[in-house]
């Protein structure tokens, strides 16, 4: 009878194990589609204004997309938490001395959004300039 019971534990054990990384895997992708009006950074990277996607595929990993559905660029992020939801999906920049770095990426009605780790080149330009943040039109295409 215990044996019973230990290989009965033991298989549900596994199943739990093996079948984990799956249902993380099925989580649903969260898009956010941007029409940035000017060019910005991401990481170490520059883009031109124009339509992009920002693709939440992890809890803490971003893609940034074409029109085409193409990456762009993946960026590892950190949760930063707001006393209230926005209302529609927002992304901020930073103003990192004559060019914009995104910072921000928040999903609507979620208090917890993503902030990029900024590249160590921009942290020392805002620093040097007045801070200042951009938004940029989004919307949310369910």
């Amino acid at each position: 009878m215990k044996k019973l019971i230990a290989r009965s534990i033991a298989s549900i054990l596994l199943s739990v194990l093996t079948l984990g990384p799956f249902a993380q895997a099925q989580s649903p992708e969260r898009t956010i589609k941007a029409n940035i009006p000017f060019e910005f950074s991401v990481g170490n990277r520059s883009f031109p204004a124009g339509r992009y996607s920002l693709v939440r595929v992890q809890p803490f990993l971003l893609e940034l997309r074409d029109p085409d559905g193409r990456v762009l660029a993946n960026v590892l992020t950190q949760s930063v938490q707001s006393q209230t939801a926005p209302v529609q999906p927002r992304l901020l920049f930073d103003n990192d001395g004559g060019g914009h770095a995104l910072t921000q990426v928040w999903q609507e009605n979620e208090s917890i959004g993503q902030q990029l780790t900024p590249s160590k080149s921009s942290t020392r330009a805002v620093q040097k300039a007045a801070r200042h943040v951009q938004t940029a039109q989004v919307s949310n295409p369910r």
